[in-house]
């Protein structure tokens, strides 16, 4: 069975807009998607255009849902949110703006549930050990060194 082939313009942006429909994407993403089912890339800006135009994508909406849906399904910090979201050609401007609505409250109670789940799982005697491998695990999902900080500081690590 070969792989589905978009022949027209027009099949293209049905298809695009029912793949939009389905979850909210960005420009790059869908671009990647039309790509894949034979569009060239003339084509697949073109399609991209009217998608726009007809609100079936919005960088800034999808944006804020990336990063609300980062921060509390996935326990992501806006480091490796940000980073994510310029690798899908999002730009600086959008993730300054989604950034803009975050809760900081609720940004700061996942940044301690993970400390304090990643803390009991710990099986090291050693507080330099502790205090490096936490920095480590909390770093790599994405916080800022300065939160990692006041949260040791309220840990007295």
């Amino acid at each position: 069975m070969g792989q589905k082939k978009l022949e027209t313009l027009g099949k293209a942006v049905e298809y695009a807009k029912r793949y939009c429909s389905l979850q909210e994407s960005s420009a790059k993403d869908v671009k990647n998607k039309l790509l894949k089912y034979g569009l060239d890339s003339n084509s697949a800006d073109k399609v991209i255009e009217t998608l726009i135009a007809e609100d079936y994508i919005n960088n800034e909406r999808y944006a804020l849902l990336y990063t609300r849906s980062k921060i509390r399904q996935s326990h992501w910090g806006k480091i490796k949110i940000k980073r994510m979201l310029l690798s899908k050609g999002i730009s600086g401007e959008c993730i300054k703006n989604a950034f803009s609505q975050i809760d900081e409250q609720e940004y700061k109670q996942v940044l301690q549930y993970l400390f304090e789940k990643k803390l009991s799982s710990l099986n090291v005697d050693d507080e330099y050990q502790k205090k490096y491998r936490l920095q480590y695990f909390l770093s790599s999902h994405g916080f800022e060194t300065d939160l990692i900080e006041e949260i040791f500081a309220q840990y007295s690590l």
